[in-house]
């Protein structure tokens, strides 16, 4: 496995992992990520080109460069090629204006082109992805629908404990707790959860806790400083074991973008840990996520300006203690449909299939 981050070793599982210690972080700016996109395609093309003894390529997007590396050492090992699309590209950084020079979004449209048509098999990580590639004129039979996963085994082995910080816990106690994790990007449209937050300052019971770093963050904490939200709450990342731990103590997960329908396609990790940890979800958005919440009773999906229906929303959550317990029985039930086994074994089946046709 080649990587950008961490550095070169062998996993306890066996896993040889290779690294380009490329810098990189959500804090750069455009130009600095684009140079960091370009040292870890120039540093994993000679790292993959060196390896012997490969059957399969596997290339995971984004960005687009990824899928390029893993087409280009295909063609030059001459053995197959899986490329899976985690975000369809140029599609989304151009509908989102961070890429508008007409003859930059021809050149990648053809590169994403020439990578679909070049790839044994496409996984697309959400059924809306899949539907864009095929409009793109990419055969349907080509494509495996396989989402991100809910590791339930793992989040049930782990312990909720109070919070080592004692003024979180405070703040905490007696309070139906939204948690939103993860990144702080302009793209996670975080300060729709904050107007929310505004709008419900009269429910003092109810609180928003947001944990991670990103570019946004420092403007955040000013929003929530200035409109004077003691029903917010901002910490730093944490390891992986607290963060779940932390969850546990929650009662609901926010899943959050900003105001761009291209987003509604998204596979985000958090989307399926808050299933694993048996969460209730509120997006404020609609698509995939938004119907199969909305199906399994799991939670729902607003649109963007809704913020009316997203607030009541939360209100009657807090208000109806039954419905609010069959809401966490669904989102855990719900989690056994994207289980890591299930999906893990679904992926391999995929590779098995390849090396048959190799053969």
């Amino acid at each position: 496995m080649i990587t950008g981050t961490g550095k070169s070793e062998q996993t306890e599982e066996g896993v040889q992992v290779l690294s380009t210690a490329t810098n990189y972080s959500q804090k750069m700016s455009k130009g600095r990520r684009i140079l960091a996109f370009g040292h870890f395609m120039l540093g994993s093309f000679w790292k993959g080109l060196t390896r012997k003894k490969i059957d399969i390529i596997y290339a995971t997007s984004t960005p687009l460069t990824v899928g390029l590396v893993g087409l280009l050492l295909s063609k030059v090992k001459r053995i197959p090629f899986v490329f899976e699309v985690r975000d369809v590209w140029p599609d989304v950084p151009v509908k989102l204006g961070y890429i508008t020079n007409p003859l930059l979004i021809r050149a990648l449209t053809l590169i994403e082109k020439m990578i679909y048509n070049g790839a044994s098999e496409i996984i697309a990580l959400s059924p809306a992805m899949k539907a864009r590639i095929v409009s793109k004129g990419i055969g349907a039979e080509k494509i495996t629908v396989i989402e991100n996963m809910a590791n339930s085994e793992w989040v049930a082995a782990i312990e909720a404990r109070p919070p080592e910080d004692e003024a979180l816990q405070q703040w905490m106690k007696n309070r139906f707790v939204i948690v939103h994790p993860g990144t702080m990007g302009e793209v996670n449209g975080l300060q729709h959860l904050l107007t929310v937050a505004s709008d419900m300052k009269a429910f003092a019971s109810i609180g928003f806790l947001l944990i991670g770093e990103g570019s946004e963050k420092a403007a955040l904490e000013q929003q929530v400083e200035t409109l004077q939200l003691e029903n917010v709450k901002i910490i730093g990342n944490m390891p992986k074991e607290n963060l779940f731990s932390l969850m546990k103590q929650c009662d609901m997960g926010a899943m959050s973008v900003k105001n761009e329908r291209i987003l509604w396609d998204n596979s985000a990790n958090k989307f399926f840990d808050f299933l694993a940890v048996g969460l209730p979800v509120v997006l404020n958005y609609q698509g995939w996520q938004h119907t199969i919440l909305q199906d399994s009773g799991a939670g729902r999906g607003f649109l963007y300006h809704d913020r009316v229906g997203y607030c009541q929303f939360l209100q009657n959550m807090v208000r109806d203690e039954q419905s609010y317990k069959n809401s966490r029985l669904a989102s855990k039930r719900l989690s056994e449909r994207y289980d890591v086994q299930l999906l893990a074994g679904r992926a391999s089946c995929l590779l098995e299939q390849i090396l048959e046709r190799k053969k």
